[in-house]
C-alpha cells in the first residue's frame, strides 16, 4: 500500500530567481509508486502564495496529472512577524515564466484541506512539509484533535548542529515562520525532521542541471529556464554553482526512511532573539541542562546520510525522467 500524502510547499520553478528545488521534489514524488498525493497544498516561503500556485498548477498540467492543489493565505502564523515579513509576500520584480493565475478565494485554503482531509482519514495521511509551517500551524488552530489524526510529518526544517543558511543561526524555512514552527514541534505529531546537516551532503552540479535542458522536450526548456537565474543568484551570495537537494531529500525520507539516520531530540525553535530568531535548538540530552531534565523527544533528527543510494534514486525518477521526455 502506498503511503498517503499531502506536499506542503512553495514552489518556485517558474519564477526567475526563486529556488526551483521543491519542483524536483515534487517531481520525484510523482515518480514514486510509493506514495500516493492526496493533494498539494501552497505556503508563502521561496515565493509568493500565488507565484507557488501558478508554479505547481503548471507543473502538473505539463506533466498530465490531476491532484487537487490549495493554496494558503498571505502571511505568516503571528500577525506581528507578518509585518515583519511583509517582504515575502511581495517581490513584484520576480519575472513570472509560467503564467500567473489568481487565487479562488471560493476555493478551500490549504489549511482547511490538511484539516478535513487528515480529519476524514484518521491516521492515514503524512504530511511532508518542504516550506515554512504556515499552513500546518493554522490547521491544527481549526481543531483540536488534528494533532491526533495527521499519522506523520516529515520536514524540510532546521540545523541541527551546524550553522543556518538564510541566518548564522537559522535555516530558511523555520525563519520565514518561526512560530508556526514553534506550534508544529510542540503539537506532539509525530515528526521526522530532515535539517541542514544531511541536506548539505547532497548537491547537483551545475553542468548537471543545465544539461537537462540539451533534451529539446519543452518542459526541459523550462526546467533549465527556471533552475539556472536561481544557480547564477546563488553562487555570487554563497560561492557554490551546484545545487542542494534539500527538500527532494525531504521526500524520499517519508518513503525510504532508512536512507538516513536519526537521534531523538527536544526541537524548539527560537521566536524572540534578535539575532537567532528561527534557530531550531536540538537538545539530545547531551548537555549539562539536558542530562539534569531530560526534556522529552519531540522528534526524530536526521544525523546521516546514505549519500549514494540517495543520488541513484534522485537520478532515476527526476533526472533521467526528465531527460525521457
Amino acid at each position: 500500500m502506498p503511503k498517503r500524502i499531502i506536499i506542503d510547499t512553495d514552489p518556485a520553478m517558474g519564477t526567475k530567481g526563486g529556488d526551483p528545488e521543491d519542483c524536483f521534489a515534487i517531481m520525484l514524488a510523482l515518480n514514486s509508486p510509493e506514495l500516493q498525493i492526496e493533494g498539494i497544498t501552497i505556503v508563502q516561503g521561496n515565493v509568493p502564495v500565488e507565484r507557488g500556485f501558478s508554479n505547481v498548477t503548471y507543473l502538473l498540467k505539463e506533466l498530465k496529472k490531476t491532484i487537487p492543489i490549495h493554496s494558503g493565505v498571505p502571511g505568516t502564523y503571528d500577525k506581528d512577524r507578518s509585518n515583519e515579513r511583509n517582504w515575502l509576500s511581495q517581490r513584484d520584480n520576480m519575472e513570472q515564466i509560467t503564467p500567473l493565475l489568481k487565487l479562488d478565494e471560493k476555493k478551500m485554503d490549504a489549511a482547511s484541506f490538511i484539516c478535513s482531509t487528515c480529519l476524514n482519514n484518521p491516521n492515514e495521511i503524512e504530511l511532508v512539509t518542504i516550506g515554512p509551517l504556515t499552513n500546518v500551524a493554522k490547521a491544527l488552530d481549526l481543531t483540536s484533535d488534528l494533532e491526533n489524526n495527521i499519522k506523520k510529518i516529515t520536514m524540510m526544517a532546521g540545523a541541527a548542529k551546524i550553522p543556518g543558511n538564510i541566518t548564522p543561526a537559522a535555516e530558511f524555512n523555520v525563519w520565514a515562520d518561526p512560530e508556526a514552527a514553534s506550534k508544529v514541534f510542540e503539537s506532539g505529531i509525530d515528526i521526522t525532521m530532515v535539517p541542514l546537516d544531511v541536506c548539505h551532503k547532497t548537491r547537483l552540479s551545475r553542468e548537471e542541471l543545465i544539461s537537462i535542458g540539451e533534451h529539446k522536450h519543452p518542459f526541459c526548456q523550462f526546467v533549465k529556464d527556471s533552475v539556472e537565474p536561481w544557480l547564477d543568484i546563488r553562487s555570487d551570495l554563497v560561492s557554490d554553482a551546484g545545487l542542494h537537494l534539500y527538500d527532494s531529500l525531504a521526500m524520499a525520507v517519508c518513503f525510504i526512511p532508512e536512507l538516513v539516520e536519526c537521534q531523538q531530540a527536544y526541537v524548539a525553535v527560537e521566536t524572540s532573539g534578535d539575532h537567532s530568531t528561527g534557530e531550531t535548538i536540538c537538545e539530545f540530552n547531551q548537555s549539562i541542562m539536558g542530562r539534569i531534565t531530560k526534556p522529552k523527544p519531540n522528534a526524530q533528527v536526521a544525523l546521516k546520510l546514505d549519500v549514494q543510494t540517495f543520488n541513484g534514486i534522485f537520478y532515476e525518477r527526476v533526472i533521467n525522467f526528465l531527460k525521457t521526455l
